[in-house]
């Protein structure tokens, strides 16, 4: 059965800290804003009372303390937070020796709580008010006593198990313990706008959220075989971007492109051997038009070196040798069995590994290796493989999607 905080302890109050954002200089305020209003999007609908940036950390307060662990679960989903913990507030009356033995009740409940297998402890105070008269290892010392006696854990300054943290600030003290592991990283929207060239497989999930954590907007553009976007078979690629959309704080853009325009040129024309590669070309160049035109600064793929045949260095090289536009691959030294752990994390793993026919694999299984540059630039020509760029431009399809699918504009607000 689990301790009951004493009466004048309630949990309404979450500690997020942040890490990387305390490095930013004179513009840290700008990532701070923008991580505060990704917080307050993440909790629309939530009993958000307040919040406040104390030292190092963003407060966030609620009117009620059955929304904190429901509240909490939202923020870990929010890039720019490195963990987060449920506080316990015990309101300063003014007399200073009371509220410590009433945060020191609150520590050893705290303790009995969640310190779990833990055989050591310590107290760890930070005075946010440097006026409050007791130094924080004296308040370390009477809180860590009222713990061993109520619990009888030994303590360990040193290298503890279980750490209990106590910040005193002018009108309350916070106590709080268990740390909940965030994205870190930075606020989404703080780094600008991405385009995504995204399949349906686990790659590309993985490398846009990974941009994400840089603080990157991600606009997402799908290649889908068939004429026409009832051919699209787009259900598995709306729920991939709906996962992504849980860490943004507003829906995300999906551009469905048909392959026709490329293929209805590239029938009799390219052969079997460099299919592949041109057509991942027609892709880069296609993702670059949209990126120009929705103000994206670069454009993401979810390549890794010698994964797949068309991801050798040489192919890689000699797909975008005139593109100007920068190309992120974010995930380009990681192997399988990295990407797939970070898939499961995001939760888009069981999503990507549902059966689905992509434009990829019903391209010729035995690609050029070491395709040249000069050569695709001659196919393209041959081809007019700009002629199907502005086509796929033409006949593409404009999605938003939120965390629970497609948004109509009149449901945004």
């Amino acid at each position: 059965m689990h301790d009951h905080l004493p009466d004048g302890a309630d949990r309404t109050v979450i500690s997020a800290h942040y890490a990387e954002i305390a490095l930013k200089g004179k513009n840290r305020h700008l990532f701070l804003l923008r991580l505060r209003n990704n917080m307050t999007s993440q909790l629309r609908g939530e009993p958000v009372v307040a919040v406040n940036h104390i030292e190092s950390r963003l407060l966030l307060r609620l009117g009620d303390p059955a929304a904190a662990l429901r509240a909490a679960a939202k923020l870990q989903r929010v890039p720019g937070i490195q963990n987060l913990s449920l506080a316990a507030s015990v309101p300063r009356t003014g007399d200073d020796a009371a509220d410590l033995a009433r945060a020191g009740e609150i520590a050893a409940a705290t303790t009995r709580r969640e310190s779990g297998d833990a055989r050591t402890f310590k107290v760890d105070t930070r005075r946010s008010d440097r006026a409050f008269p007791v130094p924080s290892p004296q308040i370390s010392a009477q809180l860590g006593a009222a713990i061993v006696a109520a619990t009888a854990l030994p303590v360990d300054l040193h290298a503890p198990e279980f750490t209990v943290h106590v910040l005193v600030m002018k009108r309350e003290i916070l106590i709080f313990a268990q740390k909940l592991p965030g994205c870190g990283g930075l606020p989404v929207g703080s780094s600008g706008r991405v385009t995504v060239l995204l399949s349906g497989g686990i790659d590309s999930p993985v490398a846009a959220w990974m941009m994400m954590r840089r603080g990157c907007r991600p606009e997402f553009v799908h290649f889908y075989p068939g004429r026409g976007v009832a051919e699209a078979d787009s259900a598995k690629i709306e729920r991939l971007v709906a996962v992504l959309a849980g860490y943004a704080p507003q829906p995300l853009v999906l551009h469905l492109v048909p392959s026709y325009p490329y293929e209805t040129r590239a029938v009799g024309a390219v052969e079997d051997a460099y299919d592949m590669v041109l057509f991942r070309r027609y892709m880069f160049k296609t993702a670059v038009r949209f990126a120009r035109r929705e103000n994206c600064q670069a454009v993401i793929a979810g390549d890794s070196v010698g994964q797949v045949a068309s991801q050798t260095l040489p192919n890689l090289a000699a797909i975008t040798p005139d593109i100007r536009l920068p190309i992120l691959r974010p995930l380009i030294g990681m192997d399988k069995l990295e990407i797939t752990a970070l898939s499961r994390r995001i939760g888009a793993y069981n999503i990507s590994i549902e059966p689905h026919r992509d434009c990829c694999s019903i391209r010729s299984p035995r690609p050029v290796l070491n395709a040249r540059a000069a050569k695709l630039l001659e196919l393209s020509e041959e081809i007019c493989l700009d002629d199907a760029v502005e086509e796929a431009l033409q006949t593409s399809t404009k999605l938003r999607i939120g965390p629970a699918g497609r948004v109509d504009p009149g449901q945004e607000a």
